[in-house]
């Protein structure tokens, strides 16, 4: 705009700048007489809502909507009432408003336009029970407004034409030239512009409006300055605070995010644009998300109802790799924005949960733990301490640890130990400390340092292991190694002496046969006979203490059995034996296997009548009762499982047995019998045999008054089962039907002996030392051979072996085994497979030819 077209326009200028005086003296008016009007509706409808809520207390705490409308009613007659609505719990209880042709209606909660809008609370015994909202409509209060306005804005519009016309070379001359510069300069402010200098001449108003701008350009550039350093400061400082900051903007945008907040979450400004796309990423499981939104909101809105800082919530956060972390989110509100705040509690809450597992752990430890200071004063203690030593926690804190101190180790001992701590070091070792009662038990003990953060130590933890089980299990193990070694002896020797004995039967039962003539000769064979299956039994005897000899297993009725052999052990015994037997429950039932429970019961008889045979009243007594074992009697027996048990007891009166010698008692060999009077085996052979049965056996003896030695077996019950009959045996000896037998053995004598002995019984015999032989004999005479009877142990190929390849041959061939060892252990993992009959060496001809009558008569 230049010079001349101020000047042509200088007239409409003034004008319009009069008229623009008027008119801002008439709108000023306007807003005046507009801003008391509406004080005045203001005052009115406070008055007239205040009057509405106590109108409404009664109707609406007897809930009478009838009542409550008629009061609506009444209120909208006034004709400047728009709209009354009443809320209860939240919700539109009741209202009325106005439709486009000003007609009262039911309120539908959904109108617009410029209303006075006053609430009140209805309020009954101090107690809120409903809202009450009234609008007072503006139109009548403005329409009476504007016909003033047209009055005057016709006379001030004339007024303005004569000043106007009196104004226009005034103002052409001493305004509109210096009022141009301050436009200009209005407009260079407005465009950031502030190298001008504003010069207006005259000392009038303009000149100071002049001086104004300058004066605001100057504080304008100020304070744009200011503003600058400090949003420049606040931005570094929110990007090296050490925690994740979010500024959140009233629509729901992010302002900005730190880079600790990308660090801790991944999540940059870019990922997350808006609030919303951050409760998608930070909460992907759906139920969780909606739980956390909620929970925000409600903390924001308390935190803007109560004009406070939004307090600390914690949540769980999922990261952009997918890591969980643990977040305490707190805020406070900038206006409307939102400065959000996180601390990241994962790895306080991973050492809380730590030191908590550590704690447990602690206190939940099998070992005594106890922490003591420097000086060696207890300050804390773990349940097992107490169990263990017996010292309860408010006896044992404040003491000494010396309190535990016994006087198994000297001084030299305590002092290296506390050297050995005290320098910084763990010291491990035994020791033998004293419980409270008094009472020593030996313990593993680890006293380790304590030290703070500069590596001084402040105290000691010392962790002590009870041995006393330990040792007795030890001691335990030392007893089973020593049995195992026997047994092992044993078992190595066991197949070459039974094959021995075999050979030496066989050829007895010959040399019987053929001096038939000579009855002092065969008295003498016979007496060398029941020699050598004495020394089978021997070697049964340590086979069975070992468990590794053969064992038929069947259930059994225990009290038959138990009254069958007691019938025949008592004629032996003298009669002034006091001999009883007690059965408190006769339907007892075990598995078991009946010659070795016969041979247990015998020695522990004749074991009791060793003992009594000195006393003057001299008693045995055989007991079987039914037994439970609970939990108190594991503690003494780990190997045995809860459930009722068969109790058998043989008691004596006798002398006791020395406690010296009652850890040995089952040992093979011990005996404390005079010579000749005792082999050693008969506790050992007992046992071993009911560990066979899965029970254990307890001796129990005293030699002082009443002396005498209680020693009990438990067996395991069966609920059900067939019941073994106990019978005689039987030596009748059957002869064959010229049957073929193949006899296979690796021992030439066995070999030869049981040839004979064989076809003395009527058999036609082929023989084969070893398994392969056999295989090849099978080949070329199968069709002949009625029986196999292979040794299980042999070179080159055993008996099992060289079953299962001449079954390839024949599947249905008829066949046994004969061991100088044991089924279970020779037939090893295979034993389930095999159902053949076995035979042990030596073995008496009766049964063998039994055993194979019973097999070739087989469908």
């Amino acid at each position: 705009m230049n010079i001349d077209s101020i000047k042509r326009k200088i007239i409409l200028a003034v004008v319009i700048i009069v008229s623009f005086g008027f008119i801002m003296f008439e709108f000023y008016d306007y807003n005046i007489s507009s801003l008391r009007a509406v004080e005045e509706l203001k005052e009115r409808s406070e008055i007239k809502a205040a009057r509405l809520a106590e109108n409404l207390t009664l109707p609406l705490w007897e809930i009478d909507k009838q009542w409550i409308e008629k009061v609506i009613e009444t209120e909208m007659r006034d004709k400047q009432t728009y709209a009354v609505l009443v809320y209860t719990d939240g919700k539109l209880f009741a209202g009325k408003q106005r439709d486009a042709g000003w007609q009262v209606v039911d309120s539908s909660h959904a109108f617009a336009g410029d209303f006075i809008e006053n609430h009140e609370h209805i309020m009954h015994d101090g107690e809120e029970i409903g809202l009450v909202k009234l609008f007072i409509s503006k139109r009548f209060m403005q329409e009476k407004i504007n016909e003033r306005l047209q009055r005057e804005v016709i006379v001030l519009l004339l007024l303005a034409l004569f000043i106007a016309s009196v104004l226009v070379v005034l103002l052409n001359r001493i305004v509109v030239q210096r009022l141009q510069a301050i436009l200009h300069a209005s407009q260079a402010i407005a465009a950031n512009d502030y190298s001008f200098e504003l010069h207006v001449k005259h000392n009038d108003e303009i000149a100071k409006l002049g001086d104004g701008i300058n004066s605001m350009k100057e504080r304008i550039q100020l304070r744009e300055s200011a503003l600058k350093k400090s949003e420049s400061r606040f931005r570094r400082l929110a990007q090296q605070i050490s925690i994740p900051i979010a500024c959140v903007l009233e629509s729901g945008e992010f302002d900005f995010v730190n880079e600790r907040f990308s660090k801790t979450f991944g999540y940059t400004h870019e990922d997350m644009p808006t609030i919303s796309q951050w409760w998608e990423l930070a909460y992907p499981d759906e139920a969780y998300r909606e739980w956390v939104q909620a929970n925000w909101q409600a903390a924001c809105q308390r935190a803007v109802d109560l004009d406070v800082d939004i307090k600390p919530h914690e949540y769980n956060v999922t990261c952009k790799n997918g890591e969980v972390r643990i977040v305490e989110i707190s805020g406070v509100f900038l206006g409307k924005d939102l400065l959000a705040t996180c601390i990241d509690l994962t790895e306080r809450k991973k050492a809380e949960e730590k030191v908590r597992r550590y704690s447990q752990a602690m206190e939940q430890s099998g070992e005594a733990i106890v922490i003591a200071d420097r000086a060696g004063v207890i300050e804390h203690i773990n349940p097992s301490y107490t169990l263990i030593t017996g010292y309860a926690e408010a006896e044992a804190i404040g003491k000494k640890t010396s309190i535990l101190k016994s006087d198994r180790q000297d001084e030299k001992f305590y002092a290296k130990l506390w050297n050995t701590i005290a320098g910084g070091q763990t010291w491990q070792g035994k020791i033998v400390n004293r419980k409270k009662s008094g009472e020593c038990y030996p313990a593993m003990l680890t006293i380790s340092p304590i030290r703070d953060e500069k590596g001084k130590i402040t105290h000691f933890i010392g962790i002590q292991q009870n041995l006393e089980k330990f040792e007795e299990m030890e001691a335990q193990f030392y007893q089973s190694q020593k049995m195992e070694a026997v047994g092992t002896l044993v078992g190595g020797i066991a197949h070459d002496f039974n094959n021995t004995l075999a050979g030496i039967t066989g050829n007895l039962y010959l040399a019987k046969k053929a001096a038939k003539s000579l009855p002092d000769v065969v008295e003498r064979l016979v007496s060398v006979e029941k020699l050598s299956f004495s020394a089978a039994a021997t070697i049964q005897q340590l086979l069975t203490f070992s468990r590794k000899g053969i064992v038929q297993m069947n259930p059994l009725s225990i009290t038959t059995f138990l009254k069958e052999t007691v019938k025949l052990q008592k004629v032996s015994l003298p009669e002034n034996i006091n001999f009883q037997l007690q059965i408190s429950d006769a339907d007892l039932q075990i598995k078991g296997d009946i010659n070795q429970l016969q041979q247990v019961l015998m020695n522990l008889i004749n074991n009791a009548f060793d003992a009594v045979q000195n006393q003057d009243n001299p008693s045995i007594c055989v007991k079987l009762d039914r037994f439970y074992a609970d939990a108190s009697f594991f503690k003494g027996y780990s190997d045995i499982e809860e459930g009722e048990y068969a109790c058998l007891s043989v008691i004596d009166n006798g002398m006791g047995i020395d406690p010296v010698h009652l850890q040995h008692i089952f040992e093979p060999f011990f005996t404390t019998k005079e010579p000749g009077r005792g082999t050693g085996l008969g506790l050992a052979m007992a046992y071993g045999s009911v560990k066979t049965h899965g029970g254990v056996i307890d001796v129990k003896s005293s030699q002082h008054e009443p002396s005498g030695t209680t020693v009990r077996l438990y067996f395991p019950l069966l609920s059900s089962g067939q019941v073994v009959a106990l019978g005689a045996s039987d030596d009748k000896i059957i002869n064959g039907d010229g049957e073929t037998i193949l006899l296979v053995d690796d021992n030439d004598t066995v070999l030869e002996t049981g040839c004979d002995v064989l076809e003395g019984l009527g058999y036609r015999v082929l023989t084969a030392s070893d398994g392969v032989m056999a295989v090849e004999m099978y080949q070329s005479h199968g069709d002949e051979i009625d029986l196999l009877i292979l040794d299980v142990v042999m070179p080159r190929l055993g008996g099992v072996e060289a079953l299962q390849e001449i079954r390839e041959i024949n599947p249905h061939v008829k066949a046994m085994f004969a061991t100088g060892y044991d089924k279970l252990s020779t037939l090893g993992v295979r034993k389930s497979e095999i159902t053949e009959k076995v035979i042990s060496k030596p073995f008496a001809v009766s049964k063998l030819s039994q055993m194979i009558r019973e097999i070739l008569e087989q469908a």
